[in-house]
């Protein structure tokens, strides 16, 4: 197995979450499925080994978040990311379906949840979900939850 052609770079450790693992089956389907998918909410590829069967994903100045690694038997993971306005859950959403995502709750106010949510979600090839979630959206008129 060839090394990646970047070295990973060591970061101060975290509390709470490192990273989210999504497994697939195939490395480059996931990469064409993801990279223009999270690019509107600023993720991008910032380590790629493909001879080891990984992408990591993260946002600009941060360590990589969001792992892809091929495996044989890959399980399904449900993952959400903020976003930063209404525009960018809307840009995610479309950019999903044009990789080969799949529909499962179009961009629309979730006031279910608060008054200000405003997401989207959908499933990649392997069955793993990905939502893209705006916390700070302007309320629809006589929204009665407190955001």
């Amino acid at each position: 197995m060839a090394l990646p052609r970047r070295k990973l770079q060591a970061v101060n450790s975290v509390r709470g979450i490192d990273h989210v693992t999504i497994t697939t089956r195939d490395l480059r389907a996931a990469k064409r499925f993801y990279e223009p998918t999270l690019q509107p909410l600023g993720f991008s590829v910032v380590f790629d080994w493909p001879d080891g069967g990984r992408a990591y994903l993260g946002l600009p100045t941060e360590p990589s978040s969001l792992w892809i690694v091929q495996r044989s038997h890959p399980g399904r993971a449900s993952v959400s990311l903020g976003a930063v306005d209404r525009d960018a859950v809307d840009a995610f959403y479309a950019a999903a379906l044009a990789a080969g995502g799949q529909a499962v709750s179009p961009p629309a106010h979730r006031p279910e949840y608060t008054a200000r949510t405003y997401s989207a979600e959908v499933v990649d090839a392997d069955g793993n979900t990905l939502e893209a979630i705006c916390r700070r959206a302007e309320p629809l008129p006589g929204a009665e939850r407190a955001a």
